[in-house]
């Protein structure tokens, strides 16, 4: 592993931008004209191009700005070396040999004789800053050994000087006779002593307390007693500057060590920086100018091209009919999911403004009889009860299911009293095509902030539709539409109008319509021609039957649009990808 390392990190080295710029300077790049033109690297563009000049004449690849004479000022100088580094930095490649330690360096040019000199100015370069290297950090080595020295030096003096002081201020030139005195002199005052005390001891066996021998000897006692308490203090204090005295001794003894250790690793690191430096590598074969070009070989690389891109179109032509899993028509649809289909909508031409709404712009066009078709269909799907509330919802977003619910409650309105739900919650869009009276909606209402007045409003063009807009975004709509105040809203909305459409979040990214769908009469799936896959739908389809919700019908819209790309469905939404959508729109 550190071999591994070491190996790696000097390809780096010579890969590095301190490399190339001493290539750089070595070789004098920045003076020379014409440089830029030495620097392309062969490509097969660029020799194809070439061979079409040199056929008609025409020039095909403009290299003016790599022809340009030597620049004259310092910024342009600075300029023009930083991209000579780049361009040598980003040309270099450096390989080893299996087994052995042998680096292959190479460049490569349109020149032969230039990538050459690249090639062994760069390796030489290399070698040069290694030495350069070592050679710094010897030097940088003796210079910090050197003032270090220098402090060491001048610490010893100090210590020595501070000692020689002590010594004289505390007359100790001479301790080692003066302490051999005072334990003499010690020894003889206790014998005083004890011999008084002795005497003082025998006379008080034969004489009273108040005899003048007796008074003699205690004083005789007092002053011997006073004599050894002296010197005893006085040997005290000698000690305690035979301490201080070995301290400062110590403290010589520390610092002529630390310089004579210092001193000799000067000594040593001086005679390495002026001996001869070792370079870690060496070169064993100069680079030489190719005798021919290595690239490109042209027949191999026209044929090879050719033959690839002819089975790439077959390949992709054979994948996109295979992968395109979307449906094109109703039948399909049918087939896949066993489902009634209810209706065929076309799609809409850019000129037609406010989509939404056409059903009430032209009740005779084909937009508009395939809305009434779809309303005949949920009809008739139960005759003897139709269903009254009615769910739009769809595999994933943007499908259309907002503009089949809005034309389907126009269309719902002709026949009676229609509310229009706007129950997506996180993404909701009928507040933007209707104008509505009120700023509350759905939300607000279940929330009990408001009444059913205060947040239903009357369509301005048809009378028999009212529209429930979805009011204030809340933190979990899932929660909302569960709850039973919700339930509750959706039984009493029932005695109140003739028919309810529920526009609501797509089925695989949120579970809003398997919520609501267990409360409504018929779920209508809305499938975009072109775009829902076979997988969506099945999913869709499969999810809502697992919660016991069934699908009454299906809605096939934008049908017979010219065919884009494909769509799949793990790369085209995400089931989390259903989230807030801001309201730039404000009231």
């Amino acid at each position: 592993p550190y071999a591994f390392r070491f190996y790696q990190t000097q390809y780096e080295l010579l890969r590095s931008r301190s490399v190339a710029e001493r290539v750089v300077d070595r070789l004098n790049l920045v003076e020379r004209d014409s440089i830029g033109r030495l620097l392309l690297r062969p490509s097969i563009i660029r020799t194809l191009a070439t061979d079409f000049t040199r056929i008609t004449g025409i020039e095909v690849m403009d290299e003016v700005t790599l022809t340009t004479a030597a620049p004259q000022t310092p910024d342009e100088i600075a300029q023009r070396r930083a991209w000579l580094t780049a361009v040598i930095q980003g040309g270099v490649k450096v390989s080893g040999g299996e087994n052995t330690n042998l680096v292959k360096v190479t460049f490569e040019s349109i020149n032969p004789v230039f990538a050459a000199e690249i090639a062994n100015a760069l390796v030489e370069a290399y070698i040069e800053q290694g030495l350069d290297s070592q050679l710094n950090r010897t030097q940088q080595t003796s210079n910090w050994l050197s003032q270090r020295i220098v402090d060491l030096k001048k610490t010893l003096d100090d210590a020595q000087a501070n000692l020689q002081n002590y010594l004289i201020a505390e007359d100790m030139l001479d301790s080692t006779r003066s302490n051999q005195i005072t334990t003499s002199e010690l020894q003889t005052l206790n014998q005083e002593y004890l011999q008084a005390q002795a005497a003082l001891d025998d006379l008080q066996k034969r004489y009273g307390a108040r005899h003048p021998k007796i008074t003699e000897a205690k004083r005789e006692v007092s002053g011997a007693k006073a004599r050894l308490d002296s010197k005893s203090r006085s040997i005290a204090s000698s000690r305690i500057k035979e301490v201080e005295l070995a301290r400062l001794e110590r403290d010589v003894e520390v610092s002529q060590e630390l310089y004579e250790a210092f001193l000799s690793k000067f000594k040593e690191a001086d005679l390495s920086s002026s001996g001869s430096q070792v370079a870690s590598a060496r070169i064993v074969d100069k680079a030489l100018p190719p005798a021919g070009p290595i690239y490109p070989q042209k027949q191999r690389i026209i044929l090879t091209w050719g033959i690839g891109g002819l089975l790439l179109g077959i390949l992709l032509a054979f994948l996109r009919e295979q992968l395109d899993t979307t449906f094109k028509n109703g039948r399909a649809i049918e087939e896949e999911t066993g489902l009634p289909l209810f209706g065929v909508m076309q799609a809409m031409p850019d000129s037609i403004e406010a989509v939404e709404r056409h059903y009430l712009n032209n009740k005779r066009s084909v937009f508009s009889e395939a809305i009434n078709h779809i309303r005949t269909g949920v009809t008739y799907s139960n005759v003897d009860n139709p269903p009254k509330v009615i769910l739009i919802t769809s595999s994933v977003q943007s499908e259309g299911k907002t503009t089949v619910a809005s034309n389907l409650a126009l269309s719902y309105a002709q026949l009676g009293k229609t509310l229009l739900i706007d129950a997506d919650l996180r993404r909701p869009r009928i507040k933007h095509i209707v104008e509505s009276d009120h700023d509350f909606g759905l939300v607000d209402y279940v929330a009990g902030a408001v009444s059913l007045e205060e947040c239903v409003s009357q369509d301005k063009r048809e009378q028999n539709l009212h529209i429930l807009n979805s009011g204030t975004t809340p933190p979990n709509p899932l929660e909302l539409l569960a709850s039973e105040k919700f339930s509750n809203i959706i039984m009493d909305l029932r005695s109140r109008y003739s028919y309810i459409i529920i526009d609501t979040a797509p089925v695989l990214p949120a579970s809003d319509a398997v919520v609501i769908g267990q409360l409504c009469d018929a779920l209508l799936m809305v499938v975009q021609s072109d775009r829902t896959t076979r997988h969506m739908l099945r999913d869709a389809i499969r999810r809502l039957n697992s919660n016991k919700v069934g699908v009454e019908g299906l809605i096939l819209t934008q049908a017979k649009i010219k065919k884009g790309n494909p769509y799949q469905y793990g790369g085209y939404y995400g089931y989390g990808a259903y989230a807030y959508v801001e309201d730039k729109q404000k009231t």
